[in-house]
């Protein structure tokens, strides 16, 4: 009976901690993390944990094919090493998550738009 109490406990802990979503990488592969927004880090047995205190885009950089991983957190999230794992964890639900979605540098505004459609149609068009 007492294995069985134990067990409930238990379940009832990690359903109150589970994470809405995350991402696991290998820490061999990971070159550097930038996180423009404000943090605290935490030594742990195995490694570190990091907890997201403001919302913003965190840019995990890898070490081959200058491949990267751009996600949003917000405030509450947490990476955290364990060993060879590298894990983020959003607590927020989804749809919070794509409120979040920056503008890449390759968008342009309408204005920037139309002045190139006209610049192409003036350099088609012969004198």
């Amino acid at each position: 009976m007492t294995e069985e109490n134990l067990m409930e406990e238990t379940t009832e802990e990690t359903e109150s901690d589970t994470p809405e979503s995350g991402v696991i990488l290998n820490f061999k592969q990971v070159q550097s993390i930038d996180i423009p927004q404000a943090f605290n880090r935490i030594n742990t047995e195995n490694g570190w944990t990091i907890n997201i205190l403001g919302s913003g885009r965190v840019i995990v950089n890898f070490i081959t094919s200058m491949r990267k991983l751009e996600t949003p957190l917000m405030a509450g999230d947490i990476i955290e090493r364990d060993d060879d794992n590298i894990v983020i964890i959003r607590n927020q639900p989804v749809e919070a998550y794509k409120t979040q979605r920056g503008t890449t540098s390759l968008a342009r505004t309408r204005e920037e738009l139309l002045s190139a459609e006209s610049q192409i149609g003036r350099q088609a068009v012969p004198d």
